[in-house]
């Protein structure tokens, strides 16, 4: 090897693990499933999803061994009417936060293998654009009201 070709070798052997470092993931907190209604499959999921890098990133799919499918969505008000729709990503700013909640963001898990009930606790698994996945363990609660 020549003197060159050790030098790049000596300072990527320095360099990548602060890289390694510099490259953060993001973390799920307050995380809860909602209480199935009696007769229905469906349900939502909702959390705080902080991004503590520098670059802004993006939530690109969730899922939930409950579900045989998940979808993220988000409400918005038409005149007197609230309307869900679903969106194809959550962008979570760098250094910052997006808050999953009833009346805003949030994720929906459809045919629901069996009724979810409070004390139970659910895994959801998060994706970003950047290939990383999250799991975080979600407790079933009641429904509670939108904010």
């Amino acid at each position: 090897m020549t003197n060159r070709r050790m030098f790049v070798a000596a300072c990527a052997a320095v360099l990548l693990p602060l890289g390694a470092v510099a490259q953060s993931t993001v973390t799920v907190s307050g995380v809860w499933v909602r209480e199935t209604v009696p007769g229905r499959n469906v349900t939502a999921a909702y959390a705080v999803v902080e991004n503590p890098g520098s670059t802004d990133l993006q939530i690109t799919g969730a899922a939930a061994e409950v579900a045989g499918r998940v979808e993220m969505h988000e409400m918005t008000r038409a005149g007197d009417m609230m309307k869900m729709s679903p969106v194809k990503a959550i962008t979570v700013p760098a250094k910052g936060k997006v808050e999953l909640k009833p009346g805003g963001l949030h994720i929906m898990l459809f045919d629901l293998k069996r009724p979810l009930k409070e004390g139970e606790t659910v895994e959801l698994t998060l994706t970003t654009d950047k290939g990383a996945t999250v799991k975080a363990q979600a407790p079933v609660k009641k429904g509670m009201m939108m904010q």
